[in-house]
């Protein structure tokens, strides 16, 4: 089969290759790859500009949806032909105080679809019964391989953060996660979200209006903290999600948070901050990471996707073959598309 695969850390080495196509095991599934949505993380290994492990070579993508095509002798809840996504996390321990406590995505020994295990830039992929789920009848494939990237903002903003109604919201970086958080915080009941974005996201900030930001401000010609610092009688935002990842970033929404407020970052940013983080200090201020999910939140992701209450096909700007691959981490990193699904 075609599978897109980085094998070296190097930038640019990345290329289509013939492979074989996955063994399954008897708690497995053969997957038939439908539809792959490009992550802005994948653009990144392709340039070997990311700082966690990436084990080489390997097929790239975890965000997918596809029909069952074979199954495990072991397999009890599945079947072929079913129409399935699955969560990203294709080996995990099962034994460890993580994994026992529903904290499988933190454990020592996870490894993810695309990072350390064979992912989805393939006609097929192998994937355990465990992490399977299955897609609403009314919910297209091509919508349901974007479910990782809502399940993203799930777990930020309803089990990492609070959020209350009549809060102020800011959202740093209106990529996918960064709107998709703020549709998130519009459902959790947020009176005012503040998308702040730079030169170059004007469509994305026009995108991030239709799920649920009340306010847009780029960067790059207006400060945005004079404007957030209207809010809350001068204090400024009750939280604030940083989903762009830079150091400035961070500075910027340490800045626009009111004392006892809570910062959430989301996005990755590998380079020094080089400035304090007594802000934390000075403001008694929540300060947290957010990483993936698990299984409970991918099955009420899915069932807002069922019940209408988001729709993920309005992100999807570009659908192109795996063969144009190159072209779709273009389109990612000049902002031109949102989100970019490939179809094997």
């Amino acid at each position: 089969m075609k599978a897109v695969v980085k094998y070296a850390l190097e930038d640019g080495s990345t290329e289509v290759r013939d492979v074989p196509i996955p063994e399954i095991g008897p708690t497995d599934v053969l997957v038939k790859v439908d539809s792959i949505g490009i992550c802005g993380s994948d653009p990144h290994m392709h340039h070997n500009n990311v700082s966690y492990p990436v084990e080489v070579p390997l097929i790239l993508g975890h965000e997918f949806s596809g029909i069952i095509d074979k199954v495990g002798e072991k397999v009890e809840k599945f079947s072929k032909g079913d129409r399935v996504t699955a969560e990203t996390h294709a080996e995990y321990c099962g034994k460890c105080v993580m994994c026992r406590t529903n904290n499988y995505h933190l454990c020592q020994e996870r490894k993810g679809y695309g990072f350390g295990v064979d992912g989805a830039y393939a006609s097929y992929v192998k994937v355990p019964e465990r992490i399977l789920h299955r897609v609403p009848d009314n919910v297209s494939l091509e919508e349901a391989s974007l479910t990782e990237p809502l399940c993203v903002a799930y777990n930020l903003v309803v089990n990492n953060m609070t959020v209350n109604p009549g809060d102020v919201v800011v959202v740093i970086g209106p990529g996918p996660i960064g709107i998709l958080s703020c549709k998130m915080a519009a459902i959790a009941g947020a009176s005012e979200i503040i998308m702040i974005g730079t030169n170059g996201d004007e469509k994305r900030l026009e995108k991030s209006k239709e799920y649920g930001a009340t306010t847009t401000i780029n960067s790059g010609k207006t400060e945005p903290l004079p404007i957030i610092k209207e809010k809350n009688e001068g204090y400024g935002a009750d939280v604030v999600i940083d989903a762009a990842g830079p150091a400035v970033t961070l500075k910027l929404a340490l800045e626009a948070v009111r004392p006892e407020g809570t910062v959430n970052k989301i996005a990755w940013g590998p380079k020094p901050i080089n400035y304090s983080l007594d802000k934390i200090i000075e403001k008694a201020i929540t300060l947290r990471g957010s990483f993936s999910h698990t299984w409970d939140v991918w099955e009420k992701s899915l069932k807002l996707l069922e019940k209408g209450q988001v729709d993920l096909s309005g992100l999807i700007t570009h659908q192109l073959s795996i063969e144009e691959w190159e072209r779709g981490f273009e389109l990612v990193e000049s902002k031109e598309g949102i989100k970019v699904v490939l179809k094997p």
